[in-house]
């Protein structure tokens, strides 16, 4: 790979999304790379930032566009985005956050740390299997049994695994992580607390997200073998998640520098991105209650998105929590301090649905009721009411299923891999796009195909993934 994986983006990248919560991150503020001062908790701090980044900003506004949940406009670079425009040099940052802070920092962690830290490792191991999902759903063949290996072998130009690969390396992970969090207390030198941003070291809630994981990743194969869908019915039981309270949540502050990344770009970047129509649409025509946490009002105090062949207008609506004027908009998920799920429990209560649904078992309609439940009272702080509950589930076929998750999965990546591998929701792709496709990958980053002649380079973003 580049030779920026070898020189990793220093903690201080990351922990700048957090910098006003001085309190936890003074001693993290350093390279965690620096032998003389790494240690497990500059590390996994240091990857729960990029973790935190990495969901909420590049990768993620890239699929929101495909998903039509969003759409960019010619006010900037998401306007190519909305024709279905993507150069490879577009998608550098976004790798390079990937593989220079979260995985590198993965791979220290488990080099340097593993015997005397498991609970650490563990953590790490489980954050590396998100991230290397992140990179193996947009790239889709990526490197990692040698992608960090330049100072130990010399070789610089990692090779690529293929996505089958990958997705048995990130299970691979997942079960090396369940057997850390099996190890007795006494196995560590120290254990997780404040370096610990989502969970404060809960090595159970920590256990149940690994066991979700390893659901998402089998449910994303049951086109290849369909007995994934009960290995994923298996793992959600085994998480044994009941409530909001076992999500796996980022963590933004309502201070400069901390910002939710959703906010800070708008902030920054004001139309540049818009709501898409189709989603605004369909949560207005079914009374959503999320709709005014979803999405903000237009000038009109209207709630309006961009069709999919319009990346013109501006009068439409933000992403909620950034919009007209700022004194009335209402608090949402483009707040400052909006936290975004990771790993939820509604979600693994949609994998319970659609796992049963495609099994032809009984229960999916009730894990359907359970999952929407728990995404509307997440977001709007109370429970839906029963008519619309009615509504929202009475399709619990595969495709109900999935458009209902589709609503819950606002501004995460799982509505994307969900549409690329069902088809669902129906999306009618751009007429004026060249392609009249909608993308499925993102192409090569150019600093992979430039520096690195190991690398699988695709550069159409309609050449599909494994």
């Amino acid at each position: 790979m580049k030779k920026y994986i070898k020189n990793i983006i220093l903690v201080a990248f990351s922990a700048s999304l957090l910098v006003g919560c001085q309190t936890e991150l003074d001693e993290f503020n350093v390279n965690p790379n620096d032998p003389s001062t790494s240690n497990p908790k500059l590390l996994l701090s240091a990857m729960e930032l990029g973790t935190f980044q990495t969901h909420s900003s590049g990768v993620m506004r890239f699929s929101g566009v495909f998903t039509q949940h969003l759409q960019g406009t010619s006010i900037g670079q998401f306007g190519a985005v909305g024709l279905y425009v993507v150069n490879e040099g577009d998608v550098n940052n976004e790798w390079n956050l990937i593989y220079g802070t979260t995985l590198m920092n993965g791979h220290i962690l488990n080099r340097d740390f593993a015997k005397d830290y498991p609970y650490y490792n563990g953590i790490g191991q489980i954050l590396s299997a998100i991230n290397l999902g992140y990179a193996t759903d947009m790239w889709g063949d990526v490197p990692y049994d040698d992608a960090f290996l330049a100072e130990e072998t010399g070789n610089k130009f990692a090779k690529y695994n293929t996505q089958q690969e990958i997705y048995d390396r990130i299970q691979g992970l997942l079960d090396k992580a369940l057997a850390n969090f099996q190890k007795p207390l006494a196995s560590n030198e120290e254990v997780p607390s404040k370096a610990d941003f989502i969970f404060n070291g809960d090595i159970q809630k920590w256990t149940k997200v690994a066991y979700v994981l390893k659901a998402r990743y089998a449910l994303r194969l049951t086109a290849v073998n369909a007995s994934n869908a009960q290995k994923a019915l298996d793992y959600i039981t085994l998480a044994g998640m009941t409530s909001n309270s076992d999500d796996a949540n980022t963590l933004f502050l309502d201070k400069p520098n901390s910002w939710n990344q959703w906010f800070a770009f708008e902030n920054g970047r004001e139309n540049y991105i818009k709501m898409g129509k189709y989603f605004v649409d369909y949560l207005v025509n079914n009374d959503d209650p999320r709709l005014p946490f979803m999405v903000g009002e237009d000038v009109n105090g209207n709630y309006t998105g961009n069709a999919v062949d319009d990346i013109d207008s501006v009068k439409t609506s933000y992403i909620a929590g950034f919009g007209y004027p700022d004194d009335n908009n209402q608090y949402g998920f483009a707040s400052a301090d909006w936290q975004i799920g990771i790993v939820t429990y509604a979600e693994a209560k949609f994998i319970e649905a659609e796992a049963k649904a495609l099994l032809g078992q009984s229960g999916a309609q009730t894990a359907l009721q359970d999952a929407v439940t728990a995404s509307v009272t997440k977001i709007t702080k109370a429970a839906p009411s029963a008519p619309f509950l009615a509504a929202a589930t009475a399709d619990f076929t595969v495709a109900g299923i999935i458009q209902q998750k589709y609503i819950a999965m606002f501004l995460t990546m799982e509505p994307y891999n969900d549409y690329r591998r069902t088809g669902f929701p129906a999306l009618t792709p751009n007429p004026k796009s060249d392609t009249k496709l909608i993308p499925v990958r993102l192409p090569t980053p150019s600093d992979e195909r430039q520096y690195n002649p190991n690398a699988t380079v695709v550069s159409n973003v309609t050449t599909k993934v494994w």
